[in-house]
């Protein structure tokens, strides 16, 4: 998994994001979701986007400015307003067995 390559937006004013392995992020200080699919979920955190990547991912404990996320999450990313999110690393095609 790789970790966001400015680490210190992570913390800002009260927002946290709490990591337990590659299967749960806490997330405090968030402000909306802004996509959720088992894939990807997206939020509003600080100034900027942050976004889970993995699978079979769900929120839990959805709170007014709180949420975990679970599963198993393979990439995370953060942009500021004024920046792009990187694009999502593509899946590593599998041969089909025959």
């Amino acid at each position: 998994m790789k970790f966001p390559e400015k680490p210190s937006l992570l913390t800002q004013s009260g927002e946290k994001i709490e990591i337990a392995g590659n299967r749960e992020a806490t997330v405090d200080g968030c402000g909306g979701v802004l996509e959720y699919t088992q894939e990807v979920i997206s939020i509003r955190y600080g100034k900027g986007i942050a976004r889970f990547a993995g699978r079979g991912l769900a929120l839990h404990s959805l709170a007014a400015h709180s949420l975990v996320i679970s599963g198993y999450i393979t990439d995370i990313a953060y942009a500021s307003r004024s920046e792009m999110l990187p694009e999502l690393p593509k899946p590593e095609q599998k041969e089909e067995q025959k």
